[in-house]
Protein backbone atom coordinates (compact mmCIF):
# COMPACT_ATOMS: atom_id res chain seq x y z
CA UNK A 1 0.00 0.00 0.00
CA UNK A 2 1.49 3.40 -1.18
CA UNK A 3 2.00 5.49 2.01
CA UNK A 4 0.08 8.39 1.67
CA UNK A 5 0.20 11.82 3.72
CA UNK A 6 -3.37 13.01 2.55
CA UNK A 7 -5.38 14.72 4.93
CA UNK A 8 -2.27 15.12 7.75
CA UNK A 9 -1.47 17.91 9.30
CA UNK A 10 1.88 18.89 9.65
CA UNK A 11 2.10 22.61 11.95
CA UNK A 12 0.11 24.84 10.02
CA UNK A 13 0.17 22.68 6.92
CA UNK A 14 -2.46 19.94 5.39
CA UNK A 15 -1.17 17.65 2.60
CA UNK A 16 -3.76 17.52 -0.10
CA UNK A 17 -2.61 15.64 -2.55
CA UNK A 18 1.07 14.13 -3.87
CA UNK A 19 2.04 16.81 -6.31
CA UNK A 20 5.22 14.89 -8.24
CA UNK A 21 8.00 12.97 -7.75
CA UNK A 22 11.40 14.63 -8.75
CA UNK A 23 13.85 12.46 -10.55
CA UNK A 24 15.79 11.88 -7.21
CA UNK A 25 13.00 10.04 -6.02
CA UNK A 26 11.51 12.76 -3.46
CA UNK A 27 7.94 13.18 -3.35
CA UNK A 28 6.64 17.12 -3.35
CA UNK A 29 2.92 17.52 -1.68
CA UNK A 30 0.50 19.99 -2.37
CA UNK A 31 -0.54 21.53 1.16
CA UNK A 32 -3.30 24.06 2.40
CA UNK A 33 -1.13 26.22 5.00
CA UNK A 34 -4.07 28.01 7.72
CA UNK A 35 -3.49 30.97 6.05
CA UNK A 36 -5.27 30.32 3.05
CA UNK A 37 -2.16 30.01 1.14
CA UNK A 38 -1.53 26.72 -0.88
CA UNK A 39 1.77 25.76 -1.04
CA UNK A 40 4.34 22.37 -2.16
CA UNK A 41 6.70 20.65 0.26
CA UNK A 42 9.00 17.98 -0.11
CA UNK A 43 8.15 15.01 2.50
CA UNK A 44 11.10 14.79 3.85
CA UNK A 45 10.70 18.74 5.25
CA UNK A 46 7.25 17.89 6.55
CA UNK A 47 8.16 14.66 8.45
CA UNK A 48 11.39 16.50 10.44
CA UNK A 49 9.22 19.57 11.48
CA UNK A 50 11.62 21.94 8.80
CA UNK A 51 8.68 23.17 7.06
CA UNK A 52 5.24 23.92 9.00
CA UNK A 53 3.49 26.92 6.84
CA UNK A 54 3.89 28.10 3.49
CA UNK A 55 6.42 31.10 5.24
CA UNK A 56 3.79 32.87 7.06
CA UNK A 57 4.93 31.35 10.60
CA UNK A 58 8.02 33.23 10.06
CA UNK A 59 6.98 36.25 9.13
CA UNK A 60 4.69 36.31 11.66
CA UNK A 61 7.61 35.95 14.10
CA UNK A 62 10.02 38.22 12.58
CA UNK A 63 7.01 40.77 12.87
CA UNK A 64 6.60 40.07 16.53
CA UNK A 65 10.42 40.74 16.89
CA UNK A 66 10.14 43.93 15.56
CA UNK A 67 10.47 47.48 17.64
CA UNK A 68 8.35 49.69 16.45
CA UNK A 69 10.37 53.02 17.45
CA UNK A 70 7.63 54.94 16.03
CA UNK A 71 6.98 58.62 17.95
CA UNK A 72 10.17 57.72 20.47
CA UNK A 73 12.64 60.71 20.31
CA UNK A 74 16.24 60.20 20.84
CA UNK A 75 18.35 63.45 21.11
CA UNK A 76 16.87 65.93 18.85
CA UNK A 77 15.35 63.44 16.44
CA UNK A 78 11.46 62.04 17.26
CA UNK A 79 10.87 59.05 14.99
CA UNK A 80 8.39 59.11 12.10
CA UNK A 81 8.19 56.19 10.63
CA UNK A 82 9.65 53.50 8.75
CA UNK A 83 11.75 55.35 6.02
CA UNK A 84 10.43 54.21 2.38
CA UNK A 85 12.84 53.82 -0.87
CA UNK A 86 12.29 57.51 -2.08
CA UNK A 87 12.99 58.68 1.38
CA UNK A 88 16.25 56.62 1.72
CA UNK A 89 17.67 57.95 -1.25
CA UNK A 90 16.68 61.50 -0.56
CA UNK A 91 18.20 61.39 2.97
CA UNK A 92 20.76 58.58 3.02
CA UNK A 93 21.18 55.65 5.07
CA UNK A 94 24.81 55.51 6.58
CA UNK A 95 26.87 52.62 5.75
CA UNK A 96 24.26 50.01 6.54
CA UNK A 97 21.43 51.28 4.26
CA UNK A 98 19.65 49.65 1.69
CA UNK A 99 16.96 50.75 -0.53
CA UNK A 100 14.15 48.88 -0.38
CA UNK A 101 9.56 49.00 -0.43
CA UNK A 102 8.17 50.06 2.55
CA UNK A 103 9.06 47.69 5.27
CA UNK A 104 5.34 47.29 6.17
CA UNK A 105 3.93 46.11 3.07
CA UNK A 106 6.85 44.07 2.59
CA UNK A 107 7.61 41.39 5.39
CA UNK A 108 10.21 39.60 3.05
CA UNK A 109 12.75 42.50 3.48
CA UNK A 110 11.11 43.28 6.90
CA UNK A 111 14.47 42.33 8.52
CA UNK A 112 16.88 44.33 6.52
CA UNK A 113 14.38 47.77 6.15
CA UNK A 114 13.32 47.88 10.42
CA UNK A 115 17.00 49.33 10.65
CA UNK A 116 16.03 52.68 8.56
CA UNK A 117 13.99 55.12 10.43
CA UNK A 118 12.42 58.30 9.20
CA UNK A 119 13.41 60.91 11.73
CA UNK A 120 12.59 64.95 12.84
CA UNK A 121 14.99 67.01 14.30
CA UNK A 122 14.25 70.00 16.64
CA UNK A 123 15.36 72.05 13.83
CA UNK A 124 13.56 71.03 11.21
CA UNK A 125 15.52 68.83 8.88
CA UNK A 126 14.36 65.24 8.36
CA UNK A 127 16.46 62.27 8.32
CA UNK A 128 16.62 58.42 8.14
CA UNK A 129 18.98 57.05 11.31
CA UNK A 130 19.69 53.33 11.63
CA UNK A 131 17.95 52.01 14.68
CA UNK A 132 21.52 50.69 16.10
CA UNK A 133 22.45 54.50 15.97
CA UNK A 134 19.50 56.05 17.47
CA UNK A 135 19.26 53.64 20.65
CA UNK A 136 23.14 53.76 21.42
CA UNK A 137 23.07 57.18 21.39
CA UNK A 138 25.69 57.58 18.47
CA UNK A 139 22.89 59.73 16.71
CA UNK A 140 21.30 62.63 18.34
CA UNK A 141 20.24 64.59 15.34
CA UNK A 142 20.09 64.93 11.94
CA UNK A 143 23.63 66.96 11.88
CA UNK A 144 22.46 70.45 13.70
CA UNK A 145 24.36 69.28 16.64
CA UNK A 146 27.54 68.39 15.60
CA UNK A 147 27.82 71.61 13.44
CA UNK A 148 27.16 73.57 16.33
CA UNK A 149 29.49 71.83 18.83
CA UNK A 150 32.40 72.72 16.17
CA UNK A 151 31.44 76.15 15.90
CA UNK A 152 31.45 76.53 19.79
CA UNK A 153 34.45 74.94 19.73
CA UNK A 154 35.78 77.01 17.08
CA UNK A 155 35.26 80.14 19.08
CA UNK A 156 36.22 78.63 22.33
CA UNK A 157 39.71 78.43 20.02
CA UNK A 158 39.57 81.89 18.21
CA UNK A 159 41.66 84.32 20.36
CA UNK A 160 41.02 88.29 20.51
CA UNK A 161 43.14 90.43 21.79
CA UNK A 162 43.03 94.31 21.19
CA UNK A 163 40.80 93.47 18.44
CA UNK A 164 42.89 91.57 16.67
CA UNK A 165 42.72 87.45 15.85
CA UNK A 166 45.84 85.89 17.45
CA UNK A 167 44.96 82.92 15.14
CA UNK A 168 44.51 84.64 11.74
CA UNK A 169 47.73 86.65 12.42
CA UNK A 170 49.56 83.59 12.76
CA UNK A 171 48.66 82.26 9.67
CA UNK A 172 50.59 83.67 6.82
CA UNK A 173 48.50 81.44 4.08
CA UNK A 174 46.68 83.11 0.63
CA UNK A 175 43.32 82.99 1.10
CA UNK A 176 41.30 81.12 -1.69
CA UNK A 177 39.98 84.27 -2.84
CA UNK A 178 43.13 86.07 -3.34
CA UNK A 179 43.83 87.27 -6.83
CA UNK A 180 47.77 88.39 -6.49
CA UNK A 181 49.35 85.64 -4.87
CA UNK A 182 50.27 87.37 -1.62
CA UNK A 183 48.09 88.27 1.60
CA UNK A 184 47.60 91.73 1.57
CA UNK A 185 49.14 92.55 -1.95
CA UNK A 186 47.01 93.56 -5.00
CA UNK A 187 47.57 95.29 -8.46
CA UNK A 188 45.56 98.69 -9.42
CA UNK A 189 43.90 99.53 -12.15
CA UNK A 190 47.00 101.53 -13.09
CA UNK A 191 49.24 98.23 -13.31
CA UNK A 192 50.99 99.08 -9.95
CA UNK A 193 51.02 97.20 -6.94
CA UNK A 194 49.63 98.26 -3.47
CA UNK A 195 50.51 96.55 -0.04
CA UNK A 196 48.75 97.08 3.10
CA UNK A 197 48.15 95.56 6.44
CA UNK A 198 45.19 94.93 8.98
CA UNK A 199 45.86 94.87 12.87
CA UNK A 200 44.50 95.87 15.80
CA UNK A 201 41.35 97.09 13.60
CA UNK A 202 42.91 99.60 11.71
CA UNK A 203 44.50 99.12 8.25
CA UNK A 204 47.59 100.56 6.93
CA UNK A 205 48.74 101.26 3.83
CA UNK A 206 52.55 100.41 3.22
CA UNK A 207 52.59 102.24 -0.25
CA UNK A 208 51.95 101.70 -4.01
CA UNK A 209 54.97 99.79 -6.00
CA UNK A 210 55.21 99.10 -9.47
CA UNK A 211 57.03 95.96 -9.17
CA UNK A 212 54.85 93.20 -7.16
CA UNK A 213 57.93 91.94 -5.34
CA UNK A 214 58.74 95.51 -3.90
CA UNK A 215 55.06 94.95 -2.61
CA UNK A 216 55.70 91.66 -1.10
CA UNK A 217 58.74 92.67 0.89
CA UNK A 218 57.21 95.60 2.43
CA UNK A 219 53.98 93.54 3.32
CA UNK A 220 56.56 90.84 4.94
CA UNK A 221 58.18 93.16 6.80
CA UNK A 222 55.49 95.09 8.05
CA UNK A 223 53.91 91.19 9.53
CA UNK A 224 57.41 91.03 11.38
CA UNK A 225 57.30 94.74 12.67
CA UNK A 226 53.74 94.37 14.22
CA UNK A 227 52.61 90.41 13.89
CA UNK A 228 55.34 88.87 15.55
CA UNK A 229 56.01 90.95 18.99
CA UNK A 230 52.59 90.74 19.23
CA UNK A 231 52.33 86.80 18.72
CA UNK A 232 55.53 86.77 21.11
CA UNK A 233 53.49 89.11 24.26
CA UNK A 234 50.63 86.75 23.38
CA UNK A 235 52.37 82.98 24.06
CA UNK A 236 54.49 85.00 27.07
CA UNK A 237 50.70 86.04 28.71
CA UNK A 238 49.00 82.46 27.80
CA UNK A 239 52.31 80.82 29.74
CA UNK A 240 51.94 82.59 32.98
CA UNK A 241 48.10 82.05 33.00
CA UNK A 242 48.22 78.91 34.75
CA UNK A 243 44.99 76.49 33.74
CA UNK A 244 44.48 78.34 30.14
CA UNK A 245 45.75 76.22 27.32
CA UNK A 246 44.79 76.76 24.27
CA UNK A 247 42.12 74.41 23.28
CA UNK A 248 42.99 71.37 21.17
CA UNK A 249 41.44 72.75 17.98
CA UNK A 250 43.66 75.51 18.05
CA UNK A 251 46.40 73.39 18.22
CA UNK A 252 46.98 73.94 14.50
CA UNK A 253 47.22 78.01 14.78
CA UNK A 254 49.79 77.23 17.71
CA UNK A 255 52.05 75.55 15.44
CA UNK A 256 51.99 78.45 12.89
CA UNK A 257 53.32 81.23 15.72
CA UNK A 258 55.93 79.02 16.42
CA UNK A 259 57.05 78.64 12.91
CA UNK A 260 56.27 82.38 12.03
CA UNK A 261 58.55 82.93 15.04
CA UNK A 262 61.40 80.85 14.33
CA UNK A 263 61.88 82.35 11.01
Amino acid sequence: MQDTLVGKKFGNLVVQKLAYRGKDSKKYWECQCGCGRVCLVQESHLKNGHTKSCGCLRKKRMTNRWLDLTGQRYGRLVVQRLANQDEISAYGTGKEGEPGKIAEENAGVLGRLQDLWLCRCDCGNVCVCQKENLRDGKTKSCGCFRNETRQKNMRKAIHFVDGTCVERIACRKTCVNNTSGHRGVYRRSNGTWRASIGFQGKVYNLGTFTAFNEAVQARVKAEKELYDPFIRSFQAQKKKTSGNEIPSCAVGAEKQMEEVLAE
